[in-house]
């Protein structure tokens, strides 16, 4: 560890580097881990050259602020930042103007913000988004990041010579691009070096996307003319965190039975689901565990699956049919989720399952949840949480209860679900924690029983909220399976995450982020 340590450092000597930067210190690193704040000089090749261009006819030098941790340890979540440094325009009219990020390979990443410091733009609001290294289109499973303005100029989404589009001023004055904040978990391997740098470093000439890193328009009025600029191979591995030889971060998981307790009909197959989350970790992580169902009465191993991309594990079991007449049997059910073996700690759930003799009548409903964030305070996001429905063709009874979970917990008392109307509201109020935090909002029913009639719900998407931390960071939310990519998001409806992003409001105060649970009713 200290011999690539050093290393690196003999590496960044070799760079121009500036005084210590006002980045806020990358956080959630490894105790006692020190935190480099640095400048790192990248210079830049554009094509065409011209004396009007960013930095005249010849290549320009520019001044890119960094901070990261030291090391981190296997499995450690953690965050870096990165900011350009300032540009100055010669034309009057700058547009368009873009500047890529390439993401590391080797860890998840959790999410990615802007974190602020962006100045000199006159129109346009600067938001992020994560597009194809190659190509520079929007692209949820891109490998890189772009700060834009919801336009760009020869390469990428939204493409134009206008001068008048996306990030745009209309003087010579300098500009700054605003800092970016990406968390990451580190991989599980020791020895592994966590690298953050800028697309087609090294390139030659800015003569395609893959080779273009930065990139803008300008003019003396709306109609441009293209610039493209490809930066210095240095500027490949800005940052590098390398992993420690230490003992691996596990991150705890939380496992909730869909449904609750419930009754079924013994003389079919019955289905039981239920939901693995943990904060932190990629699905795909979380799938490598696997969920047992199990009668613990009997210890009869009920079927055991592994949760999907959603943290969802079904089983099907066809229990022993109970003869007419013979009275219920009520079985405590729990599913245990195995966890993953020094990475993800293992949880359960327990649920009372009624197996009847008689037919049940199963209505099951559909809902759309939709979670919006109320007015910030110092210490708490309050949270309103709408589940939209249609009422089944034998409506719920009237002691019918609806529950609100936060990250597979239950959050308050169950409410009565309204007697008449399409929707219910519930609320939370999520205690802010110093850095930003995305939770993920669902509601099922609390199951009813009636008469060998079952009513039941629950959500299988669900709805993601950002709470600011109170260092003042918000952070764009990785999307639900299935549900809106807010990373592609750059001015989709009134109020975007884009609008919001950087800036002292509350996150998600305006737009609405929904998931959908598909079932039969």
């Amino acid at each position: 560890m200290f011999r690539r340590r050093a290393l690196a450092l003999a590496a960044c000597a070799a760079l121009p580097l500036g005084a210590a930067v006002g980045l806020a210190p990358a956080a959630g690193a490894q105790a006692g881990a020190e935190i480099i704040n640095q400048t790192v000089d990248v210079t830049y090749s554009c094509i065409a050259a011209n004396t009007s261009n960013i930095g005249g006819n010849a290549p320009f030098t520019n001044s890119v602020s960094v901070s990261y941790p030291e090391t981190v340890a296997p499995g450690e979540v953690f965050e870096v930042t990165l900011q350009p440094g300032s540009m100055q325009p010669v034309q009057a009219r700058t547009g368009r103007v873009t500047y890529d990020i390439q993401l590391p390979t080797n860890a998840y990443v959790v999410s990615s913000a802007l974190a602020g410091g962006e100045s000199g733009f006159n129109s346009g609001t600067p938001a992020i988004a994560k597009i194809n290294a190659t190509s520079k289109a929007t692209d949820a499973a891109g490998t890189a990041l772009r700060i834009w303005g919801g336009a760009s100029a020869r390469y990428g989404s939204s493409t134009g010579t206008s001068t008048n589009a996306g990030l745009q001023k209309t003087s010579n004055a300098a500009f700054r691009l605003p800092a970016v904040k990406i968390t990451m978990r580190a991989p599980l391997t020791p020895g592994e070096d966590i690298v953050v740098g800028l697309p087609g470093a090294g390139a030659a000439s800015a003569n395609n996307g893959a080779n273009t890193q930065f990139a803008y328009t300008r003019g003396t009025n709306n109609t441009g003319t293209y610039v493209d600029c490809a930066v210095s191979q240095n500027a490949a591995s800005l940052i590098t965190v390398p992993v420690t030889d230490s003992a691996p971060v596990t991150i705890d998981s939380t496992t909730n039975v869909v449904g609750g307790d419930q009754t079924a009909d013994s003389s079919i197959p019955v289905n039981l689901t239920a939901q693995v989350t943990a904060q932190n970790v990629s699905p795909s992580d979380i799938s490598q565990g696997t969920v047992t169902f199990r009668d613990q009465e009997t210890n009869l191993v009920v079927g055991t699956a592994n949760p999907n991309a959603s943290g969802m594990a079904t089983v099907t079991h066809q229990f022993p049919r109970i003869p007419d007449g013979d009275p219920d049997q009520v079985r405590t059910v729990i599913a245990e989720y195995s966890g993953v073996a020094g990475n993800v700690n293992p949880s359960s759930d327990t649920i009372q399952l009624t197996l009847t003799e008689k037919p049940t009548v199963f209505y099951n409903t559909t809902f759309t949840v939709a979670a919006r964030v109320g007015t910030l305070t110092d210490t708490t996001q309050p949270v309103s949480v709408t589940a939209t429905f249609a009422r089944p063709a034998t409506n719920f009874p009237a002691t019918t209860q609806v529950q609100l979970y936060r990250d597979g917990e239950a959050v308050g008392a169950p409410v009565t679900m309204p007697a008449s109307g399409t929707t219910v509201t519930l609320t939370d109020e999520v205690s802010r924690s110093e850095l930003a935090t995305v939770h993920y909002y669902t509601v099922e029913l609390v199951t009813i029983w009636e008469d060998y009639k079952e009513w039941k719900g629950s959500t299988a998407t669900p709805s993601p909220v950002v709470v600011r931390g109170l260092n003042g960071e918000t952070i764009t939310p990785p999307p639900a399976p299935g549900s809106l990519d807010l990373s592609g998001i750059t001015n989709p409806i009134t109020g975007s995450l884009s609008d919001l992003v950087g800036h002292d409001v509350a996150p998600l105060s305006s737009p609405t982020v929904t998931g959908m649970l598909s079932s039969a009713s």
